[in-house]
This record gives C-alpha cells, sequence and structure tokens, in this order.
C-alpha cells in the first residue's frame, strides 16, 4: 500500500510540476494585442488622428452642437444632425 500511495504521491508531484512549467512557459511569450478601433487597419486609407487632433476635432463638434441648443423642434434635429455628418459622428 505505502508503495502505490508513493508512487501516486510522485506521479501528482510531476504532473503538477509539469503544469507549472507549460503555464509559466505560455506567459513568457509576448501577447499579439489586437489593433485598436483608431488605429490604421490594413487596406484602410483614412488617417490616423494623434491625441491632439482628436481633441480639437471634439472641441469643434462640441461648439457646433452648442450653437444648437437655442433652437427648437425640427430646427435643432437638422442642425444636430448636419453637426454630426459634419464631423463623422453618425
Amino acid at each position: 500500500m505505502n508503495k502505490l500511495l508513493s508512487a501516486m504521491t510522485a506521479g501528482a508531484a510531476a504532473l503538477i510540476l509539469t503544469s507549472g512549467i507549460a503555464i509559466s512557459a505560455d506567459q513568457s511569450r509576448p501577447r499579439e494585442e489586437p489593433p485598436r478601433a483608431s488605429e490604421n487597419q490594413p487596406g484602410n486609407q483614412d488617417t490616423v488622428k494623434t491625441n491632439p487632433e482628436q481633441a480639437r476635432q471634439d472641441e469643434d463638434y462640441m461648439a457646433a452642437l452648442k450653437k444648437c441648443d437655442p433652437l427648437k423642434g425640427a430646427e435643432k434635429q437638422t442642425c444636430v444632425e448636419a453637426a454630426r455628418k459634419k464631423f463623422g459622428r453618425m
């Protein structure tokens, strides 16, 4: 019985050690991150906006929306849709 217990303990220890090595080996490889939506994809001709450019465009978009605030009803909706179309925020 002691031989069986010793053999099973040794087998379990070997299994634990090899799985630990496999896990640590997997973590050592650099992982490729998927490209962000803001980055150019292969075949994509659009330019990537840098943070200052994007911030400026966001400010211009917000300014255009603020101009629509005093309007009411259909005029306001038309103004908002025009701002979205102009800045590509459909």
